[in-house]
């Protein structure tokens, strides 16, 4: 019937294994006359609380051939959930889709493209957010920043709250 789900499941395994220690994935896959239809579903996810940080990554991707070979065509949506919370509330919520034609050949061609095309395309989309994220510490999050009062020097806090201690004891025993 085309793609082995079993050598589909093996395939994915072996992309995310190494880089997503918690991760679970699942192919499923029906046959309807000659159309061969599969779905992928990959999750990985991270809690620390003792870090302040939790964070999801979600993918699933449709994929469609016929049983006599050729191309398919896969579309597939991700997902990514990160929520920092340590003297603050920090939230990312983002999302990105996907899509190609993958040269199927024999079963196991089909599975090593399909799982190549895959890991590329969650790849790109990781690498873009880790980008974007470093522009944005760059620009974005440093305008943010207070600036320098016009003194041009940072104020010392501790040593304004000791002066004003000081002036309130001077000014009760006066």
């Amino acid at each position: 019937s085309g793609i082995n789900a079993e050598y589909g499941s093996s395939g994915i395994n072996a992309e995310y294994g190494d880089n997503f220690p918690a991760f679970g994935s699942a192919v499923y896959g029906k046959l309807e006359g000659d159309t061969v239809s599969l779905t992928v579903a990959i999750e990985n996810h991270k809690y620390n609380p003792d870090n302040f940080y939790c964070g999801k990554w979600t993918s699933r991707w449709s994929v469609e051939f016929p049983t006599s070979g050729g191309y398919a065509k896969v579309s597939g949506h991700m997902k990514v959930q990160v929520h920092y919370y340590e003297d603050g509330n920090v939230q990312l919520h983002t999302k990105k889709s996907a899509e190609e034609s993958v040269q199927m050949g024999s079963v196991e061609e089909g599975a090593r493209n399909l799982v190549e095309f895959i890991g590329r395309a969650e790849r790109e989309y990781q690498l873009g957010i880790n980008e974007n994220y470093r522009e944005m510490s760059a620009t974005t999050f440093k305008s943010l920043r207070r600036a320098l009062p016009i003194t041009k020097n940072l104020v010392d806090w501790h040593k304004l709250h000791s002066l004003n201690i000081g002036r309130d004891l001077m000014n009760r025993t006066t």
